[in-house]
Parts: structure tokens; C-alpha cells; sequence
């Protein structure tokens, strides 16, 4: 199934073309990495995506429905978006968690989200006793492992990543990657500089220039 179809978009920020004419289709369950050098657009197409921003021409499409401001919010229910932006919050971190998980969306995961937080902890080896910090004190990989925790817990099968193992040492850089690249159900598109990529599945270079 076809879930996004950008049809010959441009976007232009005073004197700037950040995408011109620019199309391409991303089917259900597909692996894209997102590259380019910096400024090239990256974030702007997630950005356009989700409907933070508007094409200046063109279309996009989210299943085969023309992405509109009413359309939009179905569209949002579906994707989760982890950015690079390490400010995720403030408060403790299990307080995080429970705000994600007191979205009407999200009500009918909260039975068992004691026992998933447990196994994305030990997955992305993290102490329980982090969940009583204070966030404001965690490093920045960890607080790149919680977003990705918080993101995991909202139940989405798209997902947006924004360089989401940056402030990861390899190993973890594999296991963040894996989690989300190795599974069937997950249609991804990330924007990463790390060379990694998963034998065994077909991954899509989307290159910007």
C-alpha cells in the first residue's frame, strides 16, 4: 500500500530553494535514510510531511488522500516523530511516560505499559531507577533512549527520526537502529549520518542535493 506520495513539491525560504519539483513514494513497511548535506532540506520534508509546513507548489499525499489542515490530524495519529532536539521535557522521567500515555489515543496501551517500559529499558540498556530522575539530569544518550522509549509507547507504525542515535556510542547506535529498521510492521524514514545499515533488508537511500 501506498502510504506517501509527494507529487513535484517546492518549498523556497526567502531566495532559497530548499526542494524544487520534487517527487518520490514511500510504500507501507519501506526503510528510507533520508541524506544530504546540512541545510539541503532533510528536516523541512518532515516538516512538510506532517504539516508543520506547506509546499509552496505541489502536492503530498497520505494514502491516497491529498494531504489537507483537516486531513492532517489522521495523519499525525499514525506517525511518531523523535527529533534531535535533546529538550524532551522536564519533571521526572515516569511522568513523561504517563502524559504519553494519557492521550485519549493512547488510554487503551496503559495496562500494559509497566511491562513494555520494562523490556525498551533493558533493550536499550537503561537502569529502572532512571524513571524517578529528574530529566533535566540525564546525559544526552540517555535522553536520546527515553524519546525513543516515549515514541516506541504511542503504538505508530510510522515513524520520523532525526538523527536519533547521534549522542549514542555504536553498539547502541546498532541496537536503536535495528529496533526500528528490522521490524516488518514499521514504516520508517530517518535522517542519519551513521553509516550502519542491516544485512538482510532492502533499505532506500533518499538523497537530497
Amino acid at each position: 500500500m501506498e502510504v506517501f506520495k509527494i507529487d513535484k513539491i517546492t518549498k523556497q525560504f526567502s531566495e532559497q530553494f530548499v526542494l524544487k519539483d520534487f517527487s518520490f513514494n514511500i510504500q507501507s513497511g519501506d526503510k528510507v535514510i533520508v541524506s544530504g548535506r546540512s541545510g539541503i532540506g532533510k528536516t523541512t520534508l518532515f516538516r512538510l510531511l506532517l504539516g508543520f509546513e506547506k509546499p509552496d507548489n505541489g502536492s503530498i499525499y497520505f494514502e491516497n488522500s491529498k494531504l489537507t489542515d483537516v486531513s492532517v490530524w489522521g495523519l499525525r495519529k499514525r506517525v511518531a516523530y523523535v527529533s534531535q532536539d535533546l529538550n524532551i521535557g522536564t519533571g521526572k522521567v515516569q511522568s513523561l511516560f504517563d502524559e504519553t500515555l494519557l492521550l485519549k489515543a493512547n488510554l487503551k496501551y496503559r495496562l500494559g505499559a509497566t511491562s513494555e517500559i520494562k523490556r525498551l529499558f533493558d533493550y536499550f540498556e537503561l537502569q529502572d531507577g532512571l524513571l524517578q530522575k529528574d530529566i533535566e539530569t540525564l546525559s544526552g544518550g540517555e535522553k536520546q533512549r527515553i524519546a525513543i522509549i516515549n515514541a516506541l509507547l504511542l503504538k505508530r507504525d510510522i515513524f520520523f527520526l532525526d538523527e536519533v542515535s547521534s549522542a549514542l556510542d555504536k553498539p547502541l547506535r546498532i541496537k536503536v537502529l535495528n529496533s526500528f529498521l528490522l521490524n516488518p510492521d514499521f514504516t520508517v524514514l530517518s535522517i542519519s549520518h551513521d553509516n550502519y545499515l542491516p544485512l538482510g533488508i532492502e533499505i532506500n537511500n533518499l538523497k537530497l542535493e
